[in-house]
């Protein structure tokens, strides 16, 4: 996939998810940030399927395997998962992880996926009543960027500061992080024009407070959140705060013995497709 498949690729995505909304300016996120990780399927010259991945070293996350709904159950999401697993073991990866649902999960044991938790996504209830701002938060800044990385390694159990420099040169405005009383950083959130996330927190205190600040801005839908079934403590905050679950899906592995990352401690993902 190319800079000039965008928009094709973008209308694959969203015809397959069957998304409300335009999915051109994810992919196009995706795709600056892994160039040579993100394909596109033709049959007689049509496109009609994607798949991509972002390495982050330690693994890397599958995502955004969709197939145009006129030709879906033809074998073309089996031969773009080969490919991208073809790609990563090439660059010597060790695993590669992804959110799958109950439909696609058997595709996914076939290629040597095993399940290791589970992924919610929760939405907003359209009359939840915002809670208080928190005075125990503060802007993100550019210059935080570094330390931002250098928290969020061990929890992510990778570093992403493109990933989260992505999302802070979008909207610097909408990004937040919370500090002790030494100043340390204990936790962030990015608000998505349409998600919660990347939001990371080390106490559920931080957590509340970074929700709060999150919930005082104008959001073009929902807001989504993508959370870690294992993190009890966050989907029991965003219940208290409105949210409800919308769909259950399987995190699943190929390769290694598990991330070292620490998911009881992400409260929301950038997304289902980079985690």
């Amino acid at each position: 996939m190319t800079r000039a498949d965008l928009e094709v690729a973008g209308a694959i995505v969203t015809a397959a998810f069957g998304s409300p909304y335009d999915r051109t300016d994810e992919v196009r996120r995706y795709v600056a940030l892994q160039p040579d990780g993100w394909l596109l399927a033709t049959v007689d010259d049509r496109p009609v399927g994607t798949v991509g991945a972002l390495d982050y070293g330690p693994y890397a996350y599958i995502s955004l395997l969709a197939v145009h709904p006129s030709i879906q159950r033809r074998g073309i999401g089996l031969t773009l998962m080969e490919h991208i697993l073809g790609w990563l073991d090439a660059r010597g990866c060790p695993m590669a992880l992804l959110d799958a649902t109950d439909f696609g999960a058997p595709l996914y044991r076939r290629l040597g996926f095993v399940e290791d938790d589970g992924t919610l996504v929760l939405g907003r209830d359209a009359g939840a009543v915002p809670p208080h701002t928190a005075a125990s938060t503060w802007p993100l800044q550019a210059m935080d960027l570094p330390a931002l990385a250098r928290f969020d390694a061990p929890i992510f159990g990778a570093t992403r500061e493109a990933v989260l420099a992505s999302y802070l040169a979008d909207a610097p405005e909408r990004a937040f992080v919370a500090r002790d009383a030494a100043g340390q950083m204990t936790g962030y959130l990015f608000a998505q024009a349409r998600a919660l996330g990347p939001w990371v927190a080390r106490v559920s205190a931080d957590a509340e407070a970074l929700l709060a600040t999150a919930l005082a801005l104008p959001f073009a839908g929902g807001p989504e959140v993508v959370v870690p079934a294992s993190n009890a403590l966050a989907v029991s905050l965003l219940e208290r705060h409105g949210f409800r679950v919308t769909r259950s899906l399987r995190h699943m592995r190929r390769g290694g013995r598990g991330v070292s990352s620490r998911r009881t401690l992400i409260y929301g993902q950038a997304s289902l497709a980079i985690g």
